[in-house]
């Protein structure tokens, strides 16, 4: 009888991971392991469960833990990995966050790219950590190797900045599941039966924050806002050359709206179904996105999704939300307005619901073993 495909995915990065990469591997780990395909055999290295409740190198480290976390990452990417591919008869190894191992002992890899943030944002990243990821994913790609992208709009990036020999699949991928039974929102300082806009994320200068924080100070001057608050739930980015939570703290004390805006921080799973569904509408003025989880996130959680003009964005929301222009706090500003309609609201949520509902698990699975069997059998 012949032996099936052995497929490695990679999960070992799930220990420092903090965001998109995280919840994309999570998905993809639990779907994979309860999926009734016949055609492979996937292997999960390490445990997935195990290290994702692990956060010794997750978030706000030290120089020490820093330094650990990356001699440990290197260690497992080109000593391990190679091993296990070679005493395990792997097939083909899978890497949710770019980086595959330059030694392959003839399997086939498979590269998960997010988006092309190291590639365009020289200055936003530690120059001698950009350079070795950089070297890293040139090194794992080789003439054996395909990408899966996230959307149609990184394809196309893809193919500019990482390869434009590799095939790239385009798989959109699920958000988790969130847990909407009520809870209390006072622990995250939101006062009880607050209206509130909502965004959530890490602290980058790239989600651009500032705007919504404009948009929010033209807002509450008008009657119906005037009892709104603002939550920024999220942590802050991790490294200099990323933060911009000083920058944003200033402006709100600058626009005095320090009593108006609510900053609680990463918020955990169990809560994270409330605060979605109890918020007025979701904002989303990023300028740069690979996917935007939190899109969808918003969708599923029955309220309205504004975002910015940014194609990947514009990609997963297409008509299921309002949009501005990038950089325009009184575009952002004229686009809630249109909220205070309750029809507005209403036909946008039912177009969010049945939008999210085309990025199920299922499907995400579904797409990425496609992807799978295509670069197994090319």
């Amino acid at each position: 009888m012949k032996k099936k495909p052995r497929v490695l995915i990679d999960s070992f990065h799930l220990l420092q991971a903090l965001t998109g990469i995280r919840t994309y591997t999570t998905e993809l780990c639990k779907g994979l392991q309860d999926s009734d395909q016949q055609e492979v055999e996937y292997v999960i290295y390490p445990d997935w469960e195990w290290v994702n409740k692990t956060t010794f190198l997750r978030g706000k480290v030290n120089v020490f833990k820093k330094l650990l976390n990356h001699a440990v990452f290197f260690f497992w990417k080109q000593c391990c990995l190679p091993l296990i591919i070679l005493f395990k008869r792997v097939d083909m190894v899978v890497a949710p966050d770019y980086l595959l191992p330059a030694i392959k002992f003839g399997a086939r890899g498979l590269s998960v790219v997010h988006d092309t943030f190291y590639w365009e944002l020289d200055g936003a990243y530690n120059p001698v950590w950009r350079w070795y990821f950089l070297k890293s994913v040139s090194l794992g790609l080789s003439r054996q190797s395909a990408m899966v992208v996230t959307t149609q709009y990184i394809a196309q990036k893809a193919k500019k900045h990482v390869s434009a020999q590799l095939p790239a699949s385009v798989v959109y991928q699920a958000p988790k599941t969130l847990d909407y039974a009520p809870q209390p929102l006072d622990e995250l300082g939101i006062p009880a039966g607050a209206q509130y806009l909502l965004h959530v994320g890490i602290f980058e200068r790239r989600k651009n924050l500032g705007v919504l924080v404009k948009a929010f100070a033209l807002l509450v001057k008008e009657d119906y806002f005037q009892d709104f608050y603002l939550v920024l739930a999220g942590s802050r980015a991790v490294g200099i050359f990323h933060d911009d939570y000083s920058k944003l703290k200033k402006l709100i004390k600058d626009l005095d709206l320090n009593d108006r805006v609510i900053m609680p921080g990463f918020v955990p799973n169990e809560l994270l179904g409330s605060l979605y569904q109890k918020a007025f509408c979701y904002v989303f003025p990023s300028k740069e996105e690979g996917f935007g989880i939190p899109v969808l996130e918003a969708m599923n959680s029955g309220i309205p999704v504004v975002i910015s003009d940014q194609p990947a964005l514009m990609e997963v929301g297409a008509e299921a939300v309002l949009t501005f222009e990038q950089d325009d706090e009184e575009g952002l500003y004229k686009a809630l307005l249109i909220l205070e309609s309750k029809e507005a609201r209403a036909v946008l949520i039912k177009k969010g619901r049945e939008r999210a509902e085309q990025f199920s698990q299922k499907a995400f699975i579904n797409q990425f073993h496609a992807a799978v069997l295509q670069q197994l059998h090319s």
